[in-house]
């Protein structure tokens, strides 16, 4: 079930509770480092302390590396390119927040509520998420529109040894992203998009991929080792022994007989990782959506022919 959260009037509260709450404001480097002042007293228990509550504030292109925002309330808040290298966000509520183009070096969200978060283009190494909640999540305006795209996305972001283990991440999008060493054992990815994205030596032992869309990644032996991709949506499996024979001689005779005889080669939306192509003759063949990741097509004769959405990851096209 889809959660939501409705966004109150833009109004500023005063620091003489124990919390600070400012709501649709443009933050200052300055009124953030005072609020994290606040923040490290109440997470301390000192006396003076003050839970930070942010809610659609602005935060973006600052630097806030190092600052501590555990236990805070930080929802659709924006953080595109901001700089939060050792940042921690440890438990903090960030349904909705915007990390677009953000450095996350070293970040720590473990067990943060991040239901809706963005993360698109992102630079994401080392960075702590075991345990969080990355699901869709609705943030609601008054007028009871949806705000944002629900799902929680990484389009296009570059994740490197970074710890997403026992996630919640149901429905995640990762198009186009670069996973390199990435945990992701024991997570929860069912209906996540992979389109487009490419893993290499992800660990992926324990996680439900149900329905998951690989249907265009590119996927390494040591990823496709540890996964179960049994209930995932795969590209088709590639033709082999007589029937690539076969495949070969029809397309031939079509090509030859300026398409009046014979068959057309059809490879789209086919896995074809680490497959041997090398010194065929494929003019005006169909590759389009195919997975062609260190695919040999060496001295192969292709003119003409359909590589549209085609993965080429480490393809071979000497000659």
């Amino acid at each position: 079930m889809e959660s939501n959260v409705r966004l109150p009037e833009r109004r500023l509260v005063g620091l003489k509770s124990q919390v600070a709450e400012i709501i649709g404001r443009r933050l200052s480097l300055c009124a953030v480092e005072r609020l994290a002042e606040f923040h490290g007293r109440y997470l301390k228990g000192m006396k003076g302390g003050r839970r930070v509550v942010l809610r659609a504030c602005n935060l973006s292109g600052l630097d806030l590396s190092g600052f501590n925002f555990s236990d805070a309330e930080l929802s659709a808040c924006d953080f595109s390119n901001t700089n939060l290298t050792s940042a921690k966000f440890v438990r903090a509520n960030l349904f909705g927040a915007h990390f677009t183009s953000a450095n996350l070096t070293n970040t720590n969200f473990e067990r943060a509520d991040l239901r809706g978060a963005k993360f698109d283009q992102a630079k994401l190494y080392y960075t702590h998420f075991k345990g969080a909640d990355l699901r869709r999540g609705e943030v609601v305006g008054d007028e009871g529109k949806v705000l944002f795209d629900p799902s929680c996305s990484f389009k296009g972001a570059a994740l490197t040894k970074s710890d997403m283990a026992t996630c919640k991440m149901m429905g995640v999008d990762f198009d186009g992203a670069a996973l390199a060493d990435v945990k992701l054992t024991g997570s929860d990815l069912r209906d996540a998009s992979f389109d487009g994205a490419k893993l290499s030596k992800v660990e992926m032992q324990g996680a439900n991929l149900a329905d998951a869309d690989m249907t265009r990644t590119a996927i390494d032996e040591a990823t496709e080792n540890s996964a179960n991709l049994m209930r995932s949506k795969r590209a088709q499996r590639p033709p082999a022994g007589e029937r690539l024979a076969d495949i070969l001689l029809e397309h031939s005779k079509w090509v030859r007989s300026d398409r009046q005889e014979g068959e057309r080669a059809d490879f789209s939306q086919t896995d074809l990782t680490r497959y041997d192509l090398s010194g065929h003759f494929l003019p005006g063949a169909n590759f389009n959506r195919a997975v062609l990741v260190s695919a040999n097509l060496t001295e192969a004769f292709l003119a003409g022919a359909d590589m549209r959405e085609a993965i080429l990851i480490g393809a071979r096209l000497e000659g």
